[in-house]
């Protein structure tokens, strides 16, 4: 795997990298999620950017582009939305006591890869079928 498609790698390691770890706070304090919003952190901002990584993998450039940098921005304003701009369990002044800290520096670190993958996949959009692959 090389260039465009190594870019692509790194960009989706470090999302599901950070989600994960932000995962651990929202599972100590706990902060429950709406099956709404679990159903859409799984399907979009998990199962998605995956999917389209193997698309481009796969040689599917325009498609795997598409997905990745559509669920990456989705989960980007998804983030943004419940954890710093509305009022609710999920938002990071919502959240006291030791697990108040690590909440919010994961939940920053999930709005910057999100933010990092949201470009990749723009990037990887405007070269269209130039993404490198293995066939």
């Amino acid at each position: 795997m090389t260039g465009k498609l190594t870019v692509a790698a790194v960009a989706l390691g470090a999302y599901l990298l950070v989600n994960l770890a932000h995962g651990v706070p929202h599972a100590a304090v706990p902060v429950p999620l709406m099956p709404f919003q679990s159903a859409f952190v799984v399907g979009v901002a998990t199962i998605a950017p995956v999917v389209g990584f193997v698309l481009l993998w796969r040689g599917r450039e325009r498609l795997g582009s598409a997905v990745f940098v559509a669920s990456m921005a989705a989960s980007l304003a998804f983030g943004v939305y419940f954890h710093f701009l509305v009022p609710n369990p999920d938002n990071v002044h919502s959240v006291g006591g030791s697990w108040r800290e690590p909440f919010f520096l994961t939940a920053a670190l999930v709005a910057a890869a999100g933010s990092g993958g949201t470009v990749v996949g723009a990037w990887l959009w405007n070269f269209g079928d130039s993404v490198d692959h293995e066939p």
